[in-house]
């Protein structure tokens, strides 16, 4: 397959910046078009129009006769632009609120909720399909070399891939064909997320090795919560967890964590992934720990954990490296379901990154010879 040229990828660069940009409008139009303002306007319309009406043959009817027509015109662009409003906002994929339609014309807000994903199949345990090849050397479209973490966006339902060992992110779409690929400045990309509302990505790169603010070592795990205006990074190395604002000055620091390798936000956590024993930690957003539990180590439930995902039911999925396998645990720490073993014919060798798409399948990426990325 044809690599991508950088010019064609600042080209779908500006286009998802502008889709970001579409979308912010739109938010604004179904602000005011399922609110006040537009039904107050509406209804002085209708009114001034009946008013004009039982003035006919008392005044100039030709002139009045015109504002009735200019008032029709408007009453209908404004009708037919709330229409297209509605088209637009189901045909980028979003979830209209049918409540609020119903109730159209009363106070409201309408807001941008991604539709909600299947649950995945968790007692799935082979993959039913598998896109990708292992190669050290060969960097053409689809080959990857240590697939180290993944994200999707919830708006165009893109799969990015980190790639490390190929200093490189690869996308593809939701049919899994490959789309565009990225970094050709970077050295060994490790972590990737996706800002849900904004439909933009954030790669993380180290921009100043050391201790202090904005300063990382070791960073491995990266995430993005818009509504606590937040971002978090693991430091294995400083153990430590960085949070920067979304502007990215310096917030915080999550402190004394034992080789922090990933992270994930929920509205009212922040779960970290981590190499000590219990191996997850789960914090409020005052970063107040809350919960440890998870045992690590041979003869325990994971032996090497790599990478975290935590479902919109609130399990927590867990890749390790070393077992080969994907640990599927419930919020509470109890163990529901293992996926996987070694083996090179559809099971996993070193598997790392994790995500679920809408359809509620299970992507695992693996340093596979055959095969890179397992659907279940």
């Amino acid at each position: 397959m044809a690599s991508v040229s950088t010019t064609q990828f600042d080209e779908s660069f500006h286009l998802r910046q502008r889709e970001g940009d579409l979308l912010a409008e739109l938010q604004d139009l179904l602000d005011y078009y399922t609110g006040e303002g537009v039904e107050e306007e509406k209804k002085q319309m209708v009114a001034s129009k009946e008013l004009l009406s039982a003035l006919k043959g008392n005044t100039g009817k030709d002139v009045l006769d015109q504002s009735v027509a200019l008032m029709d015109e408007r009453i209908n662009e404004l009708e037919s632009e709330l229409a297209t409003v509605r088209l637009t906002y189901k045909n980028v994929g979003l979830e209209w609120d049918e409540l609020l339609e119903k109730k159209l014309g009363e106070t409201g807000r309408v807001r941008l909720n991604p539709r909600k994903s299947k649950k995945p199949d968790y007692k799935m345990s082979q993959p039913v399909e598998v896109f990708g090849r292992h190669s050290k050397n060969e960097k053409s479209s689809g080959v990857f070399c240590y697939p180290v973490s993944m994200a999707i966006d919830p708006v165009t339902n893109y799969i990015y891939i980190c790639d490390r060992e190929l200093d490189r992110v690869q996308v593809f779409n939701s049919s899994y064909d490959f789309v565009f690929l990225f970094g050709h400045k970077m050295g060994g990309p490790y972590g990737i997320c996706i800002a849900q509302d904004k439909g933009s990505y954030c790669i993380l790169s180290v921009v100043k090795e050391g201790r202090k603010e904005l300063e990382f070592d070791g960073p491995l795990g990266i995430d993005i919560s818009i509504y606590k205006n937040s971002i978090y990074v693991t430091e294995s190395y400083n153990d430590r967890v960085q949070c920067l604002n979304l502007d990215l000055s310096s917030n915080s620091f999550i402190p004394s964590i034992n080789g922090p390798r990933d992270v994930k936000l929920t509205s009212t956590e922040v779960v970290v992934l981590c190499g000590s024993d219990p191996c997850l930690i789960i914090y409020n957003y005052a970063h107040e720990s809350i919960h440890h539990m998870i045992t690590k180590g041979v003869g325990k439930l994971v032996i090497y954990p790599a990478r975290l995902f935590v479902d919109e039911s609130g399990n927590i999925l867990i890749t390790d490296y070393d077992a080969h396998c994907l640990c599927v645990f419930s919020h509470e720490g109890e163990l529901i379901h293992k996926i996987g073993k070694e083996g090179k014919r559809g099971e996993f060798i070193e598997p790392a990154g994790i995500c679920i798409n809408q359809e509620g399948r299970l992507l695992v990426s693996s340093n596979n010879l055959n095969h890179a990325i397992k659907i279940f």
